[in-house]
């Protein structure tokens, strides 16, 4: 079990990695674009899509490295409330619906990106680029934190540090 969640793990570091370098494109990309208009008058008509497609990918790229980081938006207010065992019961409870949402959202997101390669669907935009590239992506961003999820679940389960802002919770097991 602790090799499964560390490989958990080590995806959503490099989700986190991959994120960094898209936003990294995304910033080269807008930057090309307004130095293009004003040194040479010339747009490059798909900047502004694919900076918007990079940054999509790079939102869900990274979140399952945020939800393992603990940096989520959860309502720390009510658990702090509860009896440790009630808010641990109460945390399992939300990750467990909240594990169902994002395999779900995960599912629905490898779908439509297959439906657009099947499809050969296109942007509409001037780029007329395949869709699928970009939300195959953002699918493997999807199922990524599906899975950061579902390791959540059972280390609340296991009553192992489900966020990596204890001293006892490293990123990746050295045992």
């Amino acid at each position: 079990m602790r090799s499964l969640l560390d490989g958990i793990d080590r995806l959503s570091l490099w989700g986190a990695r991959l994120a960094c370098w898209l936003i990294a494109a995304m910033l080269a990309l807008i930057l090309a674009e307004v130095l293009s208009r004003k040194l040479f008058d010339v747009s490059l008509e798909f900047a502004w899509e694919y900076a918007s497609y990079l940054l999509a990918i790079s939102f869900l790229a990274g979140s399952g490295y945020v939800l393992r980081a603990g940096f989520h938006v959860r309502v720390q207010l009510a658990l702090n409330a509860l009896a440790p065992g009630r808010a641990r019961l109460l945390d399992g409870i939300a990750t467990a619906f909240t594990t169902l949402v994002a395999g779900f959202f995960a599912y629905a997101l490898v779908r439509l990106a297959y439906v657009s390669y099947v499809d050969q669907t296109r942007s509409f935009l001037p780029s007329n680029s395949l869709l699928w590239p970009f939300q195959a992506l953002f699918a493997l961003g999807g199922v990524v934190l599906a899975l950061q999820f579902a390791a959540r679940l059972v280390r609340v389960i296991l009553n192992e540090p489900a966020e990596l802002g204890t001293a006892d919770a490293p990123l990746i097991s050295t045992e």
